[in-house]
């Protein structure tokens, strides 16, 4: 057995290299845990793996309101603890039918409706002082926000007023009108990176939510993240649009009461949008900040776009599905090129057999050899 002064002879490892070697651990909870009460110099960074990212879903072990209950508790009992996550990821309804824990709320077959009900969630979001990435959806349910509590109306507009967040994802979310979600976008501070995903507008029925006849009165705490008078305009530097087949929703993320500022964005992502005027216009807006665009255009008839103000634009990727008008788009996008483009990389993406494209093959490889393209260094097809 050896000695305490066997103990003082043994060398020990810088923390930098305590740390990296603990950073490997970032998946293995179990031995994070253990690491985690060898010393206080090896507490820290293991704490912070282990409640980096955090997740709030239904469980077949937990329901989503016992989980929050217990996080709740936790966090009260370990502030400390507040400061590792770094990542929330909340998920409203289920695709496990039945086999989910007991005490949730079924709406219909499928789904499962926890977040606008749960009382214990607008308390956690209060405590997460330093959150940098929230990705809030849904699946087989969609998230309505004229419908959701007050206490949670107001626990995510305080969270997303935090200046640490960056990154912020909506998936499946309703709400009544354009002025709903540009008032919820203007409470970011620091907003870099968003994702509107299957965003919808109008009111929905079937939400099994009790709303109050009128609302509560703002307490001190509640009017400092109550929107401002002047709404804030985020200027983020990269946008993904998906399945949002709303056209009113293009002259409002355009227009002068949207709250986001696109003149800075360096990469664009759109998906299934039908509006290809909007498309057009979104492109041109963001002009010579653009360096990379990824469009999945549908089964939208090809145009050309106006690519003459992105002269930094360094990547572009197409995502094609439909195979009758598939080559007919690349060259339609890709024949906007200019030579005030610095294009370097394209990819283009088939969800169609390319054997059932049998003709314009040599017209692409005709575009290829144009002098636009004399910088080009990698083409992608698949």
């Amino acid at each position: 057995m050896l000695s305490a002064d066997s103990f003082r002879l043994i060398p020990r490892l810088p923390q930098e290299l305590v740390d990296h070697i603990i950073d490997h651990l970032y998946d293995d909870f179990t031995t994070l845990n253990s690491c985690s009460l060898v010393s206080h110099a090896w507490r820290p960074t293991s704490l912070f793996h282990i409640f980096s990212k955090l997740s709030l879903k239904v469980t077949p072990v937990i329901s989503p309101s016992e989980l929050c209950q217990r996080l709740y508790r936790l966090l009260s009992s370990s502030p400390s603890i507040r400061s590792y996550i770094r990542e929330l990821d909340v998920l409203e309804g289920s695709q496990l039918g039945t086999q989910v824990a007991p005490h949730v709320v079924l709406a219909g077959s499928q789904s499962v409706i926890w977040v606008a009900n749960d009382r214990w969630l607008p308390r956690i979001l209060r405590k997460l002082t330093h959150l940098k990435r929230l990705d809030f959806g849904a699946q087989s349910a969609t998230i309505q926000w004229s419908r959701m509590q007050y206490p949670a109306q107001s626990a995510i507009r305080q969270m997303l007023s935090l200046s640490s967040l960056t990154y912020v994802r909506l998936a499946f979310w309703n709400f009544t009108s354009f002025w709903d979600l540009s008032s919820l976008i203007s409470c970011c501070k620091n907003l870099q990176d968003l994702t509107l995903s299957n965003i919808t507008f109008g009111q929905q029925s079937g939400y099994p939510v009790d709303l109050p006849d009128t609302p509560p009165v703002l307490n001190d705490l509640q009017e400092e993240v109550s929107l401002a008078s002047e709404p804030r305009r985020c200027r983020p530097q990269f946008l993904t649009v998906e399945h949002v087949n709303s056209a009113p929703f293009g002259d409002w993320l355009l227009g002068p009461e949207s709250s986001l500022d696109l003149t800075s964005l360096r990469e664009l992502r759109v998906a299934l949008f039908n509006d290809i005027d909007f498309v057009k216009r979104l492109v041109a807006r963001a002009g010579s900040s653009l360096e990379h665009f990824h469009f999945k255009m549908g089964e939208s008839d090809p145009r050309p776009f106006d690519l003459s103000t992105n002269y930094n634009l360094h990547s572009m990727k197409l995502t094609l599905e439909d195979a009758a008008v598939a080559l007919s788009w690349v060259m339609a996008l890709l024949g906007s090129i200019s030579t005030t483009n610095s294009l370097e990389n394209i990819c283009l993406e088939f969800y169609t057999p390319l054997k059932d494209m049998t003709n314009g093959w040599e017209a692409l490889d005709a575009l290829f050899s144009r002098e636009e393209f004399n910088g080009l260094k990698q083409v992608e097809i698949g």
